[in-house]
């Protein structure tokens, strides 16, 4: 692993020597492109034509952005520079006890390690092991080791009123189906009825409503909300209009903890294993003997997933666990924030300067990031590609992932031909990624578009249709050139 950096260190040094031959003059003119977005929106853009080390194309590349979800660019070559390729989350059962004449005597112990992938089906069939090791009954405590992470599962920055939905899950330690969990709302009633909701039992969590079937024209701005309250209770307030069928919603888990350890006694239960003991959740992780792990699918595998289809809970999980394996001992997002660019810095000599990055997923408002470094590391990978094979993981134009339906680059000669991460919030369209121009020549490009929008009503969905045109003039242009 030590060479391998080493390696990497001197491949640094070239991406920066490299970056530093920016050209004066750009070949494409962007301001007949940028014509194309809406009043109001800013935009930062450079592009690199790595076969003859030019850049070919800028436009305010120093401009801090938000860059969404391209920051899992950033948390791709960071898991790739510290993990190892084997690397793989663990979920573990441990004892400080001894098992007795089928009596487990002493404490069982969870071990979650923050596991983006783990499924309460997996978690099952880990507990199920304790029953074919004959035990019967726990005489101790259930302690959920959670040590990996610290602080808030949450970042700074990231929107209030997403906290509830799944895509901004905590991803903490104990992280089962996504930290996600799903309802019913029966809203076929008449106006000013309660709506009910269907809960399925497998969920140890309570969810009431007091919310209501609104009339029209009140529907069209009446919204649902979730307030939560200990133990994963949550009052859905609000209104919604008449629906003729059930009408699903998911939820993020608010104390991810307190639903692991109500599984697992769950589980017990459902085994036949007696227990009645405390549930304790310990400062420092507890020693024990193992008696059953399960592990997560290898670094490949939710690196690919991760950047395919922007997946929020890999990335931070990795983010945070990357701190955790450094700096041997429980990571914050501020310590995953500080270990990233301490990794940039000496691996890859890529330095952030006065950039912000919050987390691992782009989710946090207050990332800061400018084109050129997102740039530095987009060429580092390539230089480096032999090695880190990433350039797979990233989406295809009208093929997979989150650029499988994106209709400015989804026909010849774009299609197939571009691959890039995409980076998305309310007003946000980013791409990073690569691409081959009609000569055979590898281009880097960075476009962060904020400010993206087409409507002073706050009620209509954004229109797409510029930004379609501007991506499909940019990147045609880039490939003409």
């Amino acid at each position: 692993m030590i060479s391998s950096l080493n390696k990497f260190r001197q491949l640094g040094w070239l991406s920066l020597f490299s970056l530093s031959t920016f050209t004066a003059q750009a070949q494409v003119d962007l301001i007949p492109i940028m014509s194309h977005l809406p009043e109001g929106a800013s935009a930062s853009i450079i592009a690199k034509n790595l076969t003859t080390n030019q850049i070919i194309a800028e436009y305010q590349s120093k401009t801090f952005m938000l860059p969404a979800s391209t920051q899992k660019v950033f948390t791709a070559l960071e898991a790739k520079l510290a993990l190892p390729e084997d690397f793989k989350f663990q979920t573990a059962l441990l004892t400080n006890g001894k098992i007795e004449n089928g009596s487990l005597n002493g404490d069982l112990i969870t071990r979650f390690t923050g596991d983006p992938d783990l499924t309460s089906q997996q978690l099952f069939q880990l507990v199920s092991k304790l029953k074919q090791q004959g035990i019967q009954k726990i005489k101790g405590n259930l302690i959920l080791d959670t040590t990996v992470f610290t602080s808030h599962d949450k970042a700074a920055g990231w929107v209030w009123n997403d906290l509830n939905i799944c895509f901004s899950a905590p991803p903490a330690a104990v992280n089962i189906d996504n930290n996600c969990f799903y309802v019913n709302l029966d809203a076929n009633k008449s106006a000013g009825s309660l709506i009910t909701v269907d809960v399925p039992s497998a969920y140890p969590v309570q969810v009431f409503s007091s919310a209501y079937v609104a009339e029209k024209p009140e529907s069209d701005y009446c919204l649902l909300d979730a307030v939560v309250s200990d133990n994963n209770r949550y009052q859905i307030k609000g209104c919604l209009a008449k629906q003729n069928k059930p009408f699903g919603l998911s939820f993020a888990v608010q104390d991810p903890t307190t639903y692991g350890a109500n599984l697992i006694k769950n589980y017990l239960a459902r085994l036949g294993i007696q227990f009645t003991g405390q549930i304790q959740v310990p400062a420092k992780a507890p020693s024990g003997v193992l008696l059953a792990e399960h592990y997560s699918q290898p670094l490949s595998v939710l690196l690919k997933k991760m950047m395919k289809k922007s997946d929020n809970q890999i990335a931070d999980a990795i983010f945070r666990t990357v701190a955790n394996q450094q700096s041997k001992r429980p990571a914050s997002f501020p310590l995953a924030s500080h270990t990233i660019r301490s990794l940039f810095k000496s691996n890859a000599n890529i330095q952030f300067g006065n950039s912000i990055v919050v987390d691992g997923s782009g989710l946090s408002r207050h990332n800061q990031v400018n084109a050129e470094t997102m740039l530095q590391t987009l060429e580092f990978i390539v230089k480096n590609e032999e090695q880190l094979k990433l350039l797979e993981t990233f989406p295809i134009a009208g093929v997979d992932g989150t650029l499988s339906g994106r209709g400015s680059i989804s026909a010849e000669p774009l299609a197939n031909n571009l691959i890039a991460k995409t980076g998305a919030l309310k007003g946000v369209y980013n791409l990073a990624g690569f691409m081959t121009n009609k000569r055979g020549e590898k281009i880097a490009f960075v476009q962060f578009i904020n400010g993206y929008s087409t409507s002073t009503d706050p009620e209509r969905k954004t229109k797409r249709a510029p930004l379609n045109q501007f991506e499909n003039s940019l990147y045609m242009a880039l490939y003409n050139d």
